[in-house]
């Protein structure tokens, strides 16, 4: 990798068909490509002096195509388009991923094979797909305005369950690539000028930093359904010795349909063996560079004297091109790590009932008042994320609003609950109650029932758990910024709407 070539990067402007090499007038050039993104962000500073006649005019604007180009491989290292263009001369541009994390879109898939989930959903953005490796897990689910980027996020956490196996979506120049990990590392070589010799570039390393976390280890695992108000355990795995050493840490995934008790055994076993282990990460300041290093590829390693031996996986990487020559900045985790205590797996396999996601296309259960009760109970300690952004309002079309209606739609939708899902304002809500007659007042003296909605005038909203003559058990979304379960008094509450009544 990389051993043939001295790397000679070129930035072109692309406009009507034609290239143009601006390498002489962008500088600073940095592409930063984490895991966890789909897209790779570029970033640079144009050379900017409206009072040199001698300095070009690039006119660079938002929507500009870029291509980064390593001339001595004969290869494109990002192909994208300007997102921001400063006054001051600072250029930010992304590649065609940056569209699925932007692109809300409906989407409905009914026991539809997930690796034919994620092209229908990029059909949808028109963001072409190069390859999607093989992911037989079925997928019935309805989104609803959500971004493509989390609906493929979506289903990839749901293969991995299924699978025990972790996979990646990222874009290339030529479209969607969507990769089981790979395991085995590279080799990745630097040759820092014609007359020099390649060298593996794992052999010198800048500063490094880093942490040993048990922040998300997990010696417990459970596989759950919910099906028509009742919570059923698939399967359980525990590692006694973890638990007795780091304390009871409990992971439970949700399944969303019965995939048959030997995959649900082997999914657990999976899972724990996954989770069940300290988190090595480490950072190194600067490395030379390499543009087959990309997020998700391993990297093999022998400095013990920095904690870092054997396989390592990259999870975030920054090229940086040009100044002293090609150099970059990596976040990588081991792969190697053994479990986090000894000691031999307790697995219980029990199995799921056949009905568990059985014609389900993602509208929910029954629609009873115990279905719409058990979705709201199980987003409890949700968080939005800052500027009232979260899933719910996503769904709605309205990302970025006060939420709490948002949050008793989306419960509704998932459970067939018979209540509007339009709504995104208390009184709109309240009011098409009392034009049924399904609304009381507080003063009424009525007990509010499971599954009923507790108004606060026109503020806020939430679902009744339970209620007595005192107090009203409730689950609201938007409660200090997230789903919370709530003591709420009479004093506090205005009325109830009441979906379930006669």
């Amino acid at each position: 990798m990389a051993y043939g070539y001295v790397d000679e990067h070129r930035l072109y402007l692309e406009r009507s068909g034609k290239a143009r090499d601006i390498t002489a007038f962008v500088g600073d050039l940095i592409a930063t490509d984490d895991i966890t993104a789909l897209s790779v962000e570029l970033t640079g500073t144009q050379l900017v002096s409206q009072w040199d006649k001698y300095v070009p005019k690039l006119a660079l604007q938002p929507g500009d195509k870029l291509r980064l180009r390593n001339e001595a491989a004969q290869q494109d290292v990002f192909v994208g388009q300007l997102v921001t263009v400063g006054l001051d001369g600072a250029l930010t541009a992304y590649d065609r991923g940056w569209y699925l994390g932007r692109s809300g879109i409906i989407l409905q898939c009914s026991g539809m094979a997930a690796d034919e989930a994620i092209s229908a959903a990029c059909s949808k953005a028109g963001v072409d797909v190069k390859s999607v490796t093989s992911l037989p897990t079925k997928i019935s689910e309805v989104w609803l305005g959500d971004a493509v980027s989390d609906i493929i996020a979506d289903i990839l956490d749901r293969c991995s369950a299924e699978t025990g196996k972790e996979y990646q979506a990222r874009m290339s120049p030529e479209g969607l690539v969507v990769r089981e990990l790979p395991t085995a590392a590279i080799k990745a070589f630097h040759k820092p000028a014609s007359n020099l010799a390649p060298f593996d570039i794992t052999w010198a390393l800048g500063q490094v930093s880093g942490e040993d976390s048990i922040a998300e280890l997990y010696n417990a695992v459970v596989l759950a359904a919910e099906d028509s108000g009742k919570v059923y355990i698939g399967a359980q795995a525990s590692n006694a010795a973890s638990v007795e050493k780091y304390g009871f840490l409990q992971y439970i995934e949700r399944v969303s349909e019965n995939p048959g008790t030997a995959q649900l055994g082997q999914m657990v076993r999976t899972l724990l063996a996954q989770k069940d282990r300290v988190g090595r990460t480490r950072t190194i300041s600067e490395i030379w560079g390499c543009d087959e290093v990309t997020s998700g590829t391993v990297l093999d390693f022998n400095s013990p004297a920095f904690g870092i031996k054997g396989r390592n996986r990259v999870t975030r990487v920054v090229h940086h091109y040009g100044g002293a020559g090609h150099t970059m900045e990596l976040e990588i985790t081991a792969l190697d790590e053994p479990r986090a205590a000894g000691g031999t797996d307790a697995v219980s396999v029990r199995g799921l009932p056949d009905t568990i996601g059985a014609g389900s296309s993602g509208t929910g259960g029954s629609g009873s008042a115990s279905s719409f009760v058990a979705v709201a109970r199980s987003q409890i300690g949700y968080k939005e994320s800052p500027g009232n952004i979260n899933k719910y309002g996503a769904w709605a079309g309205n990302n970025g609003a006060a939420w709490c209606v948002y949050f008793v739609c989306w419960c509704a939708d998932q459970s067939g609950a018979p209540i509007p899902t339009g709504y995104g304002y208390v009184g709109d809500m309240a009011d098409y109650f009392q034009s049924r007659g399904q609304y009381k007042t507080v003063a009424s003296g009525y007990i509010p029932k499971a599954g009923d909605l507790m108004i606060q005038g026109t503020r806020h909203i939430g679902i009744v758990v339970s209620a007595t003559r005192a107090s009203v058990q409730t689950i609201e979304g938007n409660c200090s910024d997230s789903v919370r379960a709530m003591t709420r008094y009479y004093s506090e509450i205005s009325g109830f709407c009441t979906p379930w009544a006669a």
